[in-house]
């Protein structure tokens, strides 16, 4: 199914999400990633698994399309800091002429008696309107403690050459609602000659 497709070359990126909401504080997710040209993946993040904690992520991507584009990276990981833990995870993106799915989906498992387990994953589905712009819904669910959680919502964003915002409204319907707002830089490593 999937191709031995071969990287050109390295990439990596760094992603800011932002989370607004009026009920909660103020919190700063960074993400870096890296690609090798052989596929090879990494992820920094910090904030993301619960905050003041710090993951990291390694993993292999591995293409496939011909009318369909599909890539899918499973990852493992390590947390440290108000969770600390280890988590299994995959990233899967796929896109059909202007229309994509992506999905964050992990497990994780905590390692101190006072940190639960839990399942998350985060889903969009959208429309790249034109090069630079897209829109869609997205969802994220949690399950921790045998009680599952599911938020709803919009996602929007603008693209400029390597630069994307996206702005996504979570229970926009509901109290409680709220905003995550991204700055994402992502770039190509050459080879030096």
């Amino acid at each position: 199914m999937f191709s031995g497709t071969a990287f050109t070359q390295a990439k990596s990126g760094i992603e800011n999400y932002n989370l607004l909401s009026q009920s909660e504080k103020y919190i700063w997710m960074p993400i870096i990633h890296y690609q090798s040209s052989k596929g090879i993946y990494t992820e920094l993040r910090y904030n993301y698994e619960d905050v003041q904690t710090l993951s990291l992520f390694a993993g292999k991507t591995f293409t496939s399309g011909k009318t369909l584009d599909f890539t899918i990276t499973p990852m493992a990981g390590f947390s440290t800091g108000k969770f600390t833990g280890l988590s299994l995870a995959a990233n899967l993106d796929t896109e059909w002429k202007n229309f994509y799915l992506s999905s964050q989906t992990q497990y994780s498992i905590g390692t101190k008696k006072e940190v639960d387990n839990f399942f998350f994953t985060w889903s969009e589905l959208g429309y790249n309107i034109s090069k630079n712009l897209y829109s869609g819904v997205a969802a994220q669910y949690t399950r921790q403690q045998g009680v599952g959680s599911i938020e709803s919502g919009f996602v929007a964003g603008v693209i400029f050459k390597n630069v994307e915002v996206p702005v996504y409204v979570f229970n926009p319907f509901k109290p409680g609602g709220h905003f995550v707002v991204g700055l994402n830089y992502e770039f190509d490593l050459k080879k030096k000659r």
